[in-house]
């Protein structure tokens, strides 16, 4: 075990020792993995290793842009333990030339504070709050390279892989939650190489050691409160849960509806949606939306809360005999019947027009599950097998329309809102009352004509996005599962990837998620899909650009012309920081 005090490295390299360093570097990386055995060219063990990592992953030596995206999805324990140290350091580090820096697990930089000539060559490197300084996006760096070796690391200026950061030294330490050993992140001490201090690497580790301290303590303060809100609730006589940030506990009839999923769920739901004040609401779980009575907890500047399950509502009357009464004869059980839609206000429109034989006109984005739903309109008539028409598409479609139509074999016509489009008369002779027929559109995309032309024959409903509906990715994930052939149906998700699933706005909605669940079980082979197997986008925040994002991509757009690509001049016009500058034109995918 290496203790955060023993990093064998000096914390200087002479001049010489540097521009060797530099062309061992260079050698290793134009001449491969094999140019060199293992050990044999003179450079610490985990740099060495590092380097051979970056070599084999194809990491850019000097990379045009970093990944960037803002910290939110950081574990707010760890910003919450370690404000509070670094806060007092920055008053104590005021006139020292180094820069202090903490990261979340993943790389990214969460917090920097670095002195004025520290800050211009980070800002140079991109090495500032939101970017990616994993590895396999930078290279050998502090941050990246003490999370891959769990250990404390010192990288002295050409042992990075990237040129840019070539002036610095770095002393990093990982962090680690106490009882548990998981990883939540780094802190790094960073200064220029004709700076170093000889203690840089023990002051590393010993801020790592009072941040994880501070992270212990208030865990076992939050745990204990958890636990004793947990006792209260134990002995009900329905589901109950507990959560938090971290963690949830149930009861054993709360366990019931309990998976990888729930966590990341649920926290999710009530970090955006729960109440001041105990309040009955619907709650999502792994096996759908229930009724529940939601109390929050307070615990300091965070929040817990109790979920205690109330009994489902009963469900509809049948149109048999009622419960009790006698009978001659024995009741074969009914089955029940398909869901028309997942989402509950959705089916209810649906069932309410099938009621009363309408013709649906089913519209919402690409992707909504328009045509399957239309399918199962037409299921639920008796339709079993219903013909599947786009006008716009077929020059010949209305015969063949209209004999389907005639033999109630049911009728699908799609992309109305595509031209040409089918004509008033041509659909009146095929839609009406009782005729199984049903409309696809996207009346987002279509002219007031179009939507003239449905609402003369058709009863419109609009799917929603899957964006909107986010309580129901667990059950949709599983319906795709139980629809795969074996060992793909056996796939199952880590809870990392449920909260990275979650957090996506799947802009392609139910076919986007229906072709990424299909991938990733085939990958799987039933195995665990965890966060690294996830798509890149998928470790994205999943923000969808909005006016104002736009408009400040317009602004920093106009800025950097008017000052001919100047980008000091840009920030200036704009009054905003160098730093923020850069960060907003790698956002924007401005060059």
């Amino acid at each position: 075990m290496v203790r955060r005090d023993e990093i064998r490295s000096l914390p200087t390299l002479s001049p010489a020792e540097r521009e060797r360093t530099r062309r061992t570097r260079e050698s290793l990386i134009g001449g491969g993995l094999l140019s060199a055995p293992p050990g044999a060219i003179g450079v610490p063990r985990h740099i060495e290793m590092s380097w051979r990592r970056c070599v084999g992953d194809r990491v850019p030596v000097a990379p045009a842009n970093l990944d960037y995206r803002e910290p939110e999805d950081t574990l707010p324990a760890l910003c919450r333990a370690a404000a509070p140290v670094l806060n007092r350091l920055k008053d104590s580090f005021a006139d020292v030339p180094v820069a202090m820096v903490l990261s979340d697990a993943h790389g990214r930089i969460v917090w920097r504070h670095a002195a004025r000539r520290q800050r211009l060559v980070m800002d140079r490197a991109s090495a500032a709050e939101g970017f990616d300084y994993s590895e396999r996006s930078v290279g050998t760096n502090g941050i990246g390279t003490a999370l891959v070796e769990r250990r404390p690391v010192l990288v002295r200026g050409p042992e990075h892989y990237n040129a840019l950061l070539e002036e610095l030294t770095c002393a990093s330490t990982p962090i680690v939650e106490p009882g548990t050993g998981r990883l939540l992140g780094s802190f790094s001490l960073a200064c220029s190489i004709r700076e170093v201090h000889a203690l840089m690497a023990v002051m590393a580790g010993d801020i790592g050691c009072q941040i994880e301290a501070r992270i212990l303590d208030q865990a076992g303060e939050r745990r204990r409160r958890l636990v004793e809100a947990y006792l209260v609730l134990e002995r009900t006589r329905t589901g109950a849960l507990v959560i938090d940030e971290d963690a949830v506990l149930a009861n054993r009839l709360g366990l019931a509806h309990a998976g990888p999923e729930l966590h990341p769920l649920l926290w999710r739901f009530l970090s955006e949606r729960g109440p001041k004040r105990i309040r009955r609401m619907q709650v999502p779980l792994t096996d759908g939306l229930h009724e529940a009575l939601v109390e929050p907890m307070p615990f300091g500047s965070t929040t817990a809360y109790t979920v205690r399950l109330l009994s489902r509502r009963s469900a509809p009357a049948s149109d048999g005999p009622p419960v009790g009464a006698a009978s001659t004869e024995t009741v074969a059980p009914v089955a029940p019947r398909e869901p028309l839609h997942f989402h509950a206000d959705v089916a209810r429109q649906l069932e309410t027009a099938v009621r009363h034989g309408e013709t649906v006109a089913l519209t919402g984005g690409s992707g909504t599950g328009k045509l399957s739903t239309a399918l199962r309109i037409l299921r639920r008539a008796g339709a079993d097998a219903p013909l599947v028409v786009e006008p716009d598409a077929d020059g010949a479609w209305f015969e063949a329309a209209r004999t389907a139509v005639a033999e109630n074999r049911g009728l699908v016509l799609r992309r109305l809102d595509e031209t040409p489009t089918p004509t008033v008369r041509q659909l009146e002779a095929l839609a009406g009352p009782g005729r199984p027929v049903a409309l696809t559109v996207d009346l987002g995309n279509a002219s007031d004509a179009v939507l003239g032309l449905v609402r003369r024959v058709a009863t419109t409903v609009r799917l929603p996005a899957l964006a909107q509906s986010r309580a129901h990715l667990p059950l949709l994930i599983h319906a795709v599962l139980a629809d795969l052939p074996e060992p793909e149906s056996a796939t199952r998700f880590s809870p990392g990837a449920w909260d990275r699933l979650l957090a996506w706005h799947w802009p392609g909605n139910l076919a986007e998620l229906r072709n990424t669940v299909v991938l990733l079980a085939r990958r799987s082979e039933g195995g665990t899909v965890d966060v690294d197997d996830l798509p890149d986008e998928l470790h994205g925040s999943g923000r969808t650009a909005g006016l104002l994002e736009s408009a400040e991509r317009t602004a920093v757009g106009e800025a950097l012309r008017a000052a001919d690509g100047n980008r000091s001049r840009a920030a200036q016009a704009l009054g905003i920081g160098r730093t923020t500058l850069y960060r907003k034109m790698r956002e924007f995918g401005l060059s």
